[in-house]
């Protein structure tokens, strides 16, 4: 369990990584985009795509951060009231839930990539698939995820704030 983790907190080290040096580039583009439109007066054609093509990139892969730091939207009012072992059943679900929308993506994502390996993007002229292959690689980021915290939540010992109170 504990090599789990270990992988689980460098992939995600990682992907903080990345996905720092993806919004600094977006900055980036989009300052100078605004600096050479209103100050000099003449528009850069390649930094809004750039821009557009960090965001999904930072998009995809800081939704598994998301779900490895329970940072996602979550309405809670039902699942609190649940203790025990039907609350880790339910976690399970919901996890099971996550890993499947992974499945989708990643299948999905490399449909659309497979099928847009011989595109252009317009302004930057980078191949299509080096950007919609991020949805593919959200999947499989979501999906190790969703692996990890079902392994946590059957691996995990029963709280003192998880047995019934009688």
């Amino acid at each position: 369990m504990k090599k789990l983790q270990q992988v689980s907190d460098i992939i995600n080290k990682c992907v903080s990584y990345i996905g720092m040096v993806i919004f600094i580039i977006l900055i980036v583009a989009c300052v100078a985009q605004v600096f050479f439109r209103f100050i000099l007066n003449n528009s850069l054609s390649w930094s809004e795509e750039l821009a557009r093509y960090c965001f999904i990139w930072m998009h995809m892969l800081g939704a598994s951060l998301l779900i490895e730091g329970s940072g996602h939207a979550t309405v809670t009012a039902i699942l609190d009231l649940m203790h025990g072992t039907l609350r880790k059943i339910v976690d399970i679900i919901i996890e099971l839930v996550i890993f499947f929308d992974g499945t989708v993506m990643l299948y999905a994502g490399l449909k659309l990539a497979y099928s847009s390996r011989t595109n252009l993007s317009t302004a930057l002229s980078v191949p299509m698939w080096c950007i919609n292959s991020s949805v593919a690689v959200g999947g499989i980021l979501l999906m190790f995820q969703a692996f990890v915290a079902i392994a946590m939540i059957v691996s995990a010992t029963e709280r003192k704030e998880d047995k019934p109170v009688l």
